[in-house]
């Protein structure tokens, strides 16, 4: 019998400036001490490895914060690490860049610290979008990105977004259409997120929207630059995968997909959040957000966690629904229980989801309001622990 797969996760939090509507765990704090940061990964690496013991490491994906600031030298170390621990020759190693950081030269230079996947964060291609998202790149900087990691890297995927100041349907389409004529495999296509409930800290974007100082595209209006995105990525032969997910065939995220299918993650760094599944249950574990914190504790032997939550079977199963109905395969049939079975026979008689090969997955529609519909599936928890 084969062993459960896992994936690793480093996260990277320095970025050269903080964009409005992040809410990510970053700073703008320099000089970025690279190599002392690589020495701290590779050693909480080593700690929380043993946890893992008995599962098959088989992704990497190295995310920020902008981890293309990341000296090469450093990210082969990294990557060195992760092999120690099983990661496969030609497994996917996916580096998160601007478009300012990629030129041939670096491309080449992470190809040969053993990367194989570039995700650039482009977010569009319309220069009044860019302005109002904060970024600092133009158009024809995003496409001169692409194209030279593209020469260097097989694996190229892009972020978009939508729902930003100024984006409408027209712009979210011709993203889309850019994106698909370049040289991609993989475009995440993601609305902007301003839900205080939602988010790890107050951004300004959220802070000066809730004081009506900015205003953004209505839901009815995102949902259809979501719409015009899917139309013109579908019909140039990309596949929706995941509620915001299009590839090429074959090249779906290994990496997220792990995550989706409710496998076990280790992460690492600051700000970084782990998941150990087992006996039915699961540990969740969230590093420090601040490099410094993070720091200390490495170096002076001790696990950074930060915060740890245990998952019960009642909540595993639910994570397991909410996270597989994300995407286009769906969850099985048979791991419902009776009431939520009953509950997906009304959602496929609604047009909202539809069953095919003894697994429930939603429809193009369903997928639009995914949390809702999902929600109606999930069975009580009990009191939180």
């Amino acid at each position: 019998m084969s062993s459960r797969p896992y994936g690793v996760y480093v996260h990277f939090p320095w970025c050269t400036t903080r964009c409005p509507y992040c809410d990510f765990a970053v700073t703008t704090d320099h000089p970025v001490p690279g190599a002392r940061y690589a020495r701290a990964v590779v050693e909480e690496l080593r700690m929380r490895a043993p946890g893992f013991g008995g599962l098959a490491c088989t992704t990497l994906y190295l995310g920020g914060g902008t981890p293309s600031l990341w000296e090469p030298e450093a990210i082969a170390a990294v990557v060195e690490a992760v092999r120690g621990l099983g990661l496969p020759a030609g497994a996917e190693v996916t580096l998160e860049a601007n478009p300012e950081q990629v030129t041939p030269e670096r491309a080449a230079a992470w190809r040969d610290a053993g990367v194989s996947r570039l995700s650039i964060g482009v977010q569009s291609f319309d220069a009044g979008v860019l302005r109002k998202l904060g970024r600092r790149h133009g158009p024809e900087a995003a496409e001169r990105a692409v194209r030279a990691a593209a020469a260097v890297l097989p694996n190229v995927s892009v972020d978009l977004i939508a729902g930003g100041r100024r984006s409408t349907a027209e712009t979210a389409r011709a993203d889309a259409a850019r994106a698909a004529a370049l040289p991609v495999a993989h475009v995440s296509a993601y609305a902007l997120t301003l839900d205080a409930d939602v988010l790890a800290e107050d951004v300004p974007f959220a802070r000066l929207a809730r004081a009506g100082r900015l205003t953004f595209p209505s839901d009815d209006e995102v949902l259809s630059q979501g719409a015009a995105v899917r139309e013109v990525l579908e019909g140039a032969g990309f596949l929706r995968y995941e509620v915001s997910n299009f590839a090429r065939p074959g090249f779906a995220s290994r990496h997220n997909l792990l995550y989706w299918e409710s496998e076990s993650y280790l992460g690492v760094g600051a700000g970084a959040v782990g998941c150990l599944h087992g006996g039915g249950g699961a540990v969740r574990w969230t590093n420090p957000r601040e490099p410094g914190p993070w720091l200390a504790a490495v170096e002076r032997g001790a696990l950074p966690t930060a915060e740890e939550e245990r998952l019960g079977a009642a909540d595993v199963r639910n994570e397991r629904v909410m996270l597989g109905l994300r995407t286009a395969a769906g969850v099985a049939v048979a791991s419902l229980g009776p009431a939520q079975a009953a509950e997906a026979r009304r959602l496929v008689a609604a047009g909202l989801a539809a069953i095919r090969d003894g697994r429930l997955a939603l429809t193009p529609r369903g997928l639009d309001v995914h949390s809702a519909v999902a929600e109606r599936l999930l069975e009580d928890a009990g009191p939180a622990r």
